[in-house]
């Protein structure tokens, strides 16, 4: 099939993969993946974990861009995916993966020369507390607007001279204090600064 794509197509394709690539997360292209909907268009994928042998399939899903109006909608582009539930928990009891708490929150801001490495901020984040971010490439403004709707406690702000500097920045939403730190030094201080919230107490 990637023989015969479109120069849109295979425009899509390059840069989902660059995007993949760009955060770290490994990928196998696939020329037998078959899913189950036909409403699906340019990217499917799945995600597995090899050490489960055959009924190895977390998740899986892709892009659907058409389904919007072949209901009677506006073209509207789309994404989804469903994942197996009780298999995901199992592999991460196994593994020793506890969730990250969910109390209070980080929205990484990115700016234009850093969104790649604001993604993989995000990703090395995750692995510790909750965290979110912008994905429609949208400006410093209204990333740090979403950022305070979206509940989060604090904002990282991933600054071009900062990052070069090997530093970020967090910001309290709530207060409006800001403290530059080094990368190093960043998840234990968003650590401290959302125990209080974990733990009940008043900051």
């Amino acid at each position: 099939m990637l023989d015969v794509l479109d120069d849109e197509s295979r425009a899509h394709f390059d840069a989902v993969r660059a995007g993949l690539e760009a955060v770290g997360i490994h990928y196998e292209i696939d020329h037998g993946l078959v899913r189950g909907l036909d409403y699906y268009t340019r990217t499917a994928f799945e995600v597995h974990d090899r050490s489960l042998g055959a009924q190895s399939a977390l998740g899986g899903g892709g892009r659907y861009d058409g389904l919007i109006e072949a209901l009677g909608g506006p073209p509207t582009p789309g994404v989804g995916f469903s994942i197996g539930l009780d298999r995901v928990l199992l592999v991460l009891e196994e593994r020793g993966v506890k969730p990250p708490a969910a109390s209070g929150g980080v929205f990484v801001v990115a700016m234009e020369g850093t969104r790649d490495q604001a993604l993989k901020l995000t990703r090395e984040l995750r692995r510790e507390i909750a965290v979110d971010c912008d994905l429609e490439a949208r400006g410093f403004g209204p990333q740090l607007k979403s950022a305070g709707k979206s509940g989060a406690r604090f904002a990282v702000l991933v600054g071009e001279e900062e990052w070069k500097r090997g530093q970020v920045a967090i910001k309290d939403l709530e207060r409006g204090e800001q403290e530059t730190v080094p990368r190093e030094e960043l998840v234990a201080r968003l650590r401290e600064r959302l125990a209080p919230r974990v733990e009940g107490a008043t900051p």
